[in-house]
């Protein structure tokens, strides 16, 4: 089985609605859905935003579920120039600040998977996905403004940042679960983020402060329509891909014992 934490309401059903009909547990204060694919189990959970939520609902997964390899995914942000919104990002390590959270703090890496992580770059090469493999860093808060990422990107060696996978990471490295983070760009490293503030830490949307941003901002009406259309783009993206794992990873024989072996190649780009 195969497990799945996603931050957001709307990354996790863009893959669910991808799978079909799934069953669905709640239990330890989380959702559970549980689906196959070609007879591979997948179980899927929403954390919330960040690290120590995304940590927990990993904690629980595990606890609940005999999980053979867990994955981090979602959406996250360019740091580097060159990377495209609906680009797929595959993480080598996954990164996090120390706990003062400032750009330039020495910060500790997760490695993922090596035979995951091949398979993720042999399957986007054969199905032609534009992706980049490298790493990702997990901050504490939404790196909003152009100067911002594009300080990360000179100062670490992460593609892009999300605020979740450290978390699962932490939790699969307790646990001894191979983990692997898999993520698509909703933004590149001079798009300015805004709204930041109209949805929770659940991932839910604040109607109220939305209606009362569009009254004192209405222009911006049109840029968060357009990052919706942009963002449900993105995760279509994501959602195949996964489908597409799952399947490759189901059909492998012993998968965590021969994907290196199997796909023995660099496919680093």
């Amino acid at each position: 089985m195969i497990g799945f934490v996603f931050a957001l309401p709307q990354e996790l059903e863009s893959f669910r609605v991808k799978l079909g009909p799934s069953a669905r547990l709640r239990a330890e204060g989380f959702t559970f859905y549980y689906s196959c694919v070609n007879a591979q189990p997948v179980v899927l959970v929403k954390s919330g935003i960040g690290r120590e939520r995304s940590r927990r609902a990993a904690e629980s997964l595990l606890k609940i579920f005999r999980v053979n390899a867990i994955v981090s995914a979602g959406l996250a942000g360019g740091v580097k120039d060159g990377l495209r919104t609906g680009d797929l990002i595959i993480a080598k390590n996954v990164l996090d600040y120390s706990r003062d959270g400032k750009p330039g703090s020495a910060y500790a890496g997760y490695a993922c998977h090596q035979g995951l992580v091949n398979l993720s770059c042999k399957l986007v090469q054969e199905k032609g996905i534009k992706f980049h493999c490298g790493d990702l860093l997990t901050v504490k808060d939404v790196a909003a403004q152009p100067a911002s990422k594009r300080r990360i990107g000179d100062t670490t060696s992460a593609v892009a940042v999300d605020m979740e996978s450290t978390g699962v990471a932490e939790t699969a490295k307790t646990s001894g679960t191979p983990f692997l983070a898999l993520r698509v760009l909703s933004d590149e490293i001079d798009d300015e983020l805004k709204g930041c503030d109209l949805i929770d830490k659940e991932g839910r949307v604040k109607t109220l402060r939305v209606v009362s941003h569009l009254l004192n901002n209405p222009l911006d009406l049109r840029y968060l329509l357009r990052l919706h259309h942009k963002t449900n783009a993105a995760l279509a993206n994501l959602a195949l891909f996964l489908h597409y794992f799952v399947q490759r990873y189901g059909e492998v024989s012993n998968p965590l014992h021969t994907l290196e072996k199997q796909y023995a190649q660099d496919f680093v780009k």
